[in-house]
Formats: C-alpha cells, structure tokens, sequence
C-alpha cells in the first residue's frame, strides 16, 4: 500500500515576534483547508488517573491538572476534505509556563525536553495565553463551518478551552464541559482514538499515536511529542480512516474517548431541543466566559481598546490585506478541480 510521506511538510515555530503574521495566514487558509487537526503539549500531570477509573473521576483529574498546569504548545495542521494540506504545520509556544516556580511533572518535561521543545526559550519568546486570547479566538475559532480533529482529546480540548477562556478554570462538571466543547467547535469535534475503535484491524483503537499511523500505512517523518508534528500525524491518520471507513459521520462526532458516555448523554439531551442552563445561549449555543482581562488591556490594537505601561505598541493585522495569489495545494488524494484563490 502507497505511504504518505510527511517529508515536504514545514512545520513553523509561531513565537511572539511572528505571532500576527501566522495567525492571518491560518485564518486566510482556512477558507480552503477548513478540517483543522490539533495537538497540546502541557506541563504534565498532578493527579494521574487510574486506566479503568470511572468518567467522573476521568473529568475531577482533567479539570484539576488543566486548571493547575499551563499549556506549553499548541499544533495546528490543516485539511480539505480530500485530504490536500497546505505544505505547512504550526506550533504556537506559548510563555505561560515558568519551570522554575510553576508545578508540573519533571517526567513530562524531561520527555518535552529530550522532543526538543526548549522551555527556557518559550518563556521568553513565546506568547502569553492570556494577553492573547481573544485574537487566537478570532483566529482559530470564530469561523463557520469546517471541523476539528483531536487524538485522544479531552486534555487538548480542557486546554483549548482553558486558553479562549483567558485562564478561567474548566466548568464544574463533565456534561457543562461536553456543552461548552460543542459550543467552541460547533459539534464537529472528531476524536481520532475513538473512531478507532469502530474501525478493523486498529486493535479497537488501544494503540497510541504513532502506532496507529503505522498500522494505517501514514509515514511519520518528525519528532513526536511537538505539537506541530503531532497536529500533523493526527490529522493524516484521520484523513486515512476516513477515506477507508467514511468516519466523518455524525456518530462520531463531539465523543471523546474516556468521557463517552456524557457526550453521548450531551448529544441526545441537544437533540430534544435548546437547554438553559449556565454556559449556554438562548438558541442552544454553548459560550465561553470571556477571557480574565479587564480594560484598558495591555496594548492597543483594531481589535483590542486601550494599552498598557511597559507593553510596546503592538499592530495587529486588519482581517485581510489586498495582496491576491494563487496557492498550489499538495495533493495527497486528489487535486483541488480549480484553483484555489486566497488572501495573503
């Protein structure tokens, strides 16, 4: 069976200093790449959880370790349906975690350490999670349509959500959490180790990561443990289950795998009609608190009122600029049948 190499892939380090320029070229490419594959790489685990701990003890864990530790990267890799991706991964380092006060796990660190992930660099010239919350908000999250692809993903959504959220702890319960996901990523969140599991020969999805990917044949050529190449492996993995068993159904969507039994409840009490209760809008629409800022914020820009003492004048990027161009995708099934026009 043919491999997919992942040998003409970039994977770009998004730092502070070129945090404006990648998030615009994210957002200008995901008008043709809208099935978005993540990955987080964190500062480990507090409380580990037993293998065959029940799905509220699961949820107390991940509340716990997420509301306690920070996020160190965040992967993006980006998809068309037919599987076209557009040369180029992203990893977003962010400066929030500090190895020589904050907690963490030293096995974790030491294994981010060994992936060469450089913790002294990213908190100096990472971003603030905070600081930055709402332009990656309106980047990455604030479009219609598109889905998003995970790998056995409650800690990557517990973070995602900690991150739009400016630092606000997880919500109380497991089935708030499930609401609120659903609300962030439109109920088209697919958890790749749990389709897994409906799919034959994967060992009932059992395996991690890179094994999955070299039972299906997908060539990994990286470093694991970032989070731009993991984002990468993930989203080709999910590109090869679905072109075998057409995975991307509404079955699978918004289940992840550990906690499936309250998406399954969350998914039926949504079907019988908009719920009111605390997170959610009138139509059903699940929100997330605003971030844990208050004006004037810590600089000035288009999006953002005010500015701050000690903070340089940062420019954001207008939504779009004028610059037209054609972009090649690389086909990895098949080629775009026109060519695709897009914002630089």
């Amino acid at each position: 069976m043919r491999e997919r190499s992942l040998a003409a892939m970039e994977i770009i380090d998004v730092w502070e200093a070129n945090l404006l320029e990648q998030l615009e070229s994210i957002a200008v490419l995901r008008r043709c790449f809208p099935i978005v594959a993540m990955d987080t790489e964190f500062s480990g685990f507090l409380h580990s959880t037993p293998r065959h701990a029940a799905e509220e003890r699961r949820y107390r864990d991940l509340k716990y370790n997420v509301d306690n530790l920070c996020m160190i990267q965040l992967g993006i890799a980006l998809f068309d349906d037919a599987g076209n991706h557009p040369g180029m991964a992203w990893q977003i380092n962010f400066s929030d975690f500090d190895p020589d006060v904050d907690p963490c796990s030293p096995a974790s660190i030491d294994l981010l350490t060994n992936s060469g992930i450089d913790v002294q660099r990213n908190r100096r010239e990472g971003i603030s999670s905070v600081r930055y919350a709402a332009l990656l908000r309106e980047k990455l999250f604030d479009h219609h349509g598109g889905a998003f692809v995970t790998f056995h993903g409650s800690y990557d959504v517990g973070y995602l959500m900690k991150l739009l959220a400016g630092g606000r702890p997880l919500p109380e319960t497991s089935g708030e959490f499930i609401m609120a996901a659903s609300g962030i990523f439109n109920g088209r969140l697919y958890d790749v180790k749990y389709m897994a599991r409906f799919c034959p020969g994967l060992l009932g999805g059992e395996v991690g990561l890179m094994k999955l990917a070299s039972m299906l044949n997908v060539e990994a050529v990286g470093v694991a443990h970032q989070a731009g190449f993991d984002s990468l492996v993930t989203g080709l993995t999910f590109q090869e289950m679905h072109k075998r068993w057409a995975v991307m159904g509404d079955r699978d969507s918004m289940i992840l795998y550990g906690l499936e039994s309250v998406c399954h409840e969350s998914k039926r009490a949504s079907s019988l009609g908009p719920l009111r209760r605390p997170w959610t809008l009138p139509a059903g629409r699940f929100l997330i608190a605003p971030p844990m800022v208050r004006p004037p914020l810590a600089f000035p820009s288009p999006y953002f009122g005010g500015g701050g003492a000690g903070h340089g004048h940062v420019h954001l990027l207008p939504p779009a600029t004028p610059l037209i161009g054609r972009f090649a995708p690389i086909p990895l099934q098949h080629s775009f049948p026109r060519p695709c026009v897009v914002i630089l």
